[in-house]
């Protein structure tokens, strides 16, 4: 570990404090704070395709807002046990427009006297039943959009290799290489690879090089698909984490390994340099995150400020 007085991340608090900016972001009224009231409250879990949920709502205040004319009827207050019934009973209790919030069900749904509130901060989230405090948030979802043409990161450098081919050496052959030796390539492949991926192949012309797709599909009825198509968003991404560069010169340099200090400005573990590919994309502090190094990002280049 580290031994700058690096600030401590708390993953909790991290998650929670992205979800509320991702909310509002989003247009939508969140927050921190402590659940109070004088109320009962319904606890719940929630079933959601990108994974479960805990929740908490004010009894009352649910049930007013999804029967407004309720109130005025009723000359005795409803328990809470019948307001769990009906929580229960409807299909939809909770009508939700945020998008990592979305259930196919809510189970576990019980009273929670106000003595039995957590006393620490939540995340909250207006809805039209009322507040909903986020007593367990769901997992983040690893973003699966495609890049746009005209994204931000479009020029974002990319090692293209051009595969002749492959042989195989003994070991003895390979003490016996000399200038001059020539290697006959006995496999050859001519693919042109991107990462992971395999474009297709290539053939030599005068011209340069004219470029086939991969064939996916050997049944010849079917047109030829090629892994060019493949979701540029999907393509591996070497990131680095650079500290400030210093001016040095040839004879510090040369005692640097003998136990050299370089000294580092007070401020240098703000000012980390995040490079994709090798090209600069964001600047960020070195922090300590669950026991790991890791860089929470102060500011990311994009082109426009509304991407």
């Amino acid at each position: 570990m580290s031994a700058l007085p690096l600030r401590r991340v708390e993953p909790l608090a991290h998650a929670q404090a992205q979800a509320i900016q991702r909310w509002r972001r989003a247009g939508r009224d969140t927050g921190l704070g402590q659940v109070t009231g004088h109320d009962g409250y319904l606890r719940f879990c929630a079933q959601g395709d990108g994974g479960h949920w805990q929740g908490l709502v004010a009894a009352h205040d649910w049930l007013y807002r999804a029967l407004p004319q309720l109130q005025s009827w009723l000359k005795v207050e409803t328990s809470l046990m019948n307001i769990v019934e009906l929580f229960r009973a409807l299909p939809r209790p909770l009508p939700l427009e945020v998008d990592e919030l979305q259930y196919r069900a809510l189970s576990d749904i019980e009273c929670v006297a106000p003595a039995r509130l957590p006393t620490c901060e939540l995340p909250w989230l207006e809805t039209p039943r009322g507040r909903l405090w986020l007593l367990q948030l769901p997992p983040t979802a690893v973003a699966s959009e495609g890049l746009g043409v005209d994204s931000w990161l479009d020029d974002l450098p990319l090692r293209l290799e051009l595969m002749l081919g492959i042989s195989h050496l003994s070991r003895a052959s390979r003490m016996r290489l000399e200038e001059g030796d020539v290697v006959r390539i006995v496999q050859r492949s001519q693919r042109c690879c991107l990462a992971d991926y395999s474009l297709g192949t290539f053939t030599f012309t005068q011209e340069g090089l004219h470029m086939q797709p991969s064939v996916t599909d050997a049944n010849a009825d079917n047109p030829p698909e090629t892994d060019a198509t493949i979701d540029l968003g999907a393509l591996p991404v070497r990131l680095e984490f650079l500290l400030p560069s210093h001016e040095t010169d040839l004879a510090t340099l040369s005692r640097i390994i003998d136990g050299q200090l370089i000294p580092l400005t007070e401020d240098a573990a703000r000012h980390i340099e995040v490079r994709a590919n090798g090209k600069p994309v964001a600047r960020g502090e070195l922090v300590q995150l669950d026991g790991q190094l890791g860089v929470e990002l102060l500011q990311v280049y994009r082109a426009s400020a509304d991407e």
